[in-house]
């Protein structure tokens, strides 16, 4: 309970010190809608059509996101053609990868940063970031949608950067975008079929 009063504290703090630096009242008004939205959400399940940009190519891939908060998630990678498929789920304790389609080894599409691309681990990395935080009036610039962008503090893998979109009707989300660390674009992502609070069977996190 007290770590959850001192984010209230702390987020509104942000939202006044953004305030302060020229965000308008209704921006004001999403940013808090789309923080008090996700802090009751429990589960939820969405497809994301994302591609990959690598050495002047493009690979596109479907995703199936499922999870219970706080820890159990299933995530499915499919390719274009649908000749092979990664599925990586968690039932809370135990983490389990399987391919299905490939006698060999696969490497789960953009691995590195598929965690950050389920919304609660997004928004959990975005609002632990104090440099996120203090920059969030230069995301907020969209009529239709709220943008919000962190920045990877880990050496260990090729992203930098994270941005994320949400409807301001809707809540949901809408895009997302990775930066490497050159500021290139690495992988940009469609949320669809996004259903929040969504009626998930546990067996789906079995891992046995």
């Amino acid at each position: 309970m007290c770590k959850k009063l001192l984010l209230i504290f702390l987020t509104l703090m942000i939202s006044l010190s953004v305030c302060a630096c020229g965000m308008s009242d209704s921006n004001m008004d999403i940013y808090e809608k789309i923080h008090n939205h996700y802090n009751k959400m429990k589960s939820y399940s969405a497809d994301l059509d994302l591609t990959v940009y690598s050495n002047k190519t493009e690979n596109r891939y479907f995703i199936t996101q499922k999870t219970i908060l706080p820890n159990k998630f299933y995530n499915r990678a499919t390719d274009e053609k649908g000749t092979f498929s990664v599925i990586t789920v968690s039932d809370g304790t135990t983490t389990k990868t399987q391919a299905n389609g490939s006698d060999y080894s696969i490497t789960v599409p953009a691995e590195d940063y598929l965690n950050i691309l389920f919304v609660n681990n997004f928004l959990k990395a975005y609002y632990a970031s104090e440099e996120t935080s203090l920059s969030v009036d230069n995301s907020l610039t969209k009529s239709d949608k709220t943008v919000f962008t962190v920045s990877l503090e880990n050496p260990d893998i090729t992203a930098s950067k994270v941005s994320m979109s949400f409807n301001n009707k809707t809540l949901s989300p809408d895009t997302v975008t990775v930066y490497g660390k050159d500021g290139k674009t690495l992988a940009t992502a469609k949320y669809e079929n996004f259903k929040y609070n969504d009626k998930i069977d546990e067996s789906v996190f079995n891992t046995d």
